[in-house]
């Protein structure tokens, strides 16, 4: 999933907990920027250590809900994992994309109903293209299924 990231994006990601999907894509990609977002203070303290002790110049840590964020924080790519439903993730984190940007919310294998459930939530909270991808298939059991909703202004 790191290599679908855009090359030198802006990544938030949204109630970040132990550092997934960030902290892990901070390292596999460095040419990417991250800011992990937790409201939690004892989740913020374990990233701000993991952030430490891996030397990640490219981690930026931030103590807030999302929902609190917009006109703060702007991203290319917000994503979150296991953080909320579809419409509420589309409230809390589209404000947050820069213009032609894109929410990934990693889901389980109940991703398509949730999309398809969603989809006049998402729409009406801006969106304008909605595709589910699948990563890891052959690798991961069961793979990863990423709802990737893009907006083109903001």
């Amino acid at each position: 999933m790191a290599s679908s990231l855009p090359r030198d994006a802006h990544v938030v990601d949204v109630g970040s907990g132990a550092g997934l999907p960030g902290v892990v894509w901070a390292v596999l990609r460095p040419d990417v920027r991250v800011t992990v977002v937790e409201p939690l203070l004892r989740r913020m303290n374990f990233l701000d250590e993991v952030v430490d002790d891996l030397r990640l110049a490219n981690v930026d840590t931030h103590r807030a809900r999302a929902q609190d964020l917009a006109g703060e924080l702007r991203g290319d790519v917000v994503a979150s994992r296991a953080v909320a439903p579809l419409a509420k993730l589309a409230d809390w984190c589209l404000p947050l994309l820069m213009p032609g940007g894109q929410m990934w919310a990693i889901k389980g294998q109940s991703a398509e109903t949730e999309m398809m459930t969603a989809m006049p939530d998402l729409q009406r909270a801006g969106a304008s293209e909605v595709v589910l991808a699948t990563y890891g298939e052959g690798v991961l059991n069961p793979p990863a299924r990423v709802v990737q909703v893009r907006v083109l202004t903001a």
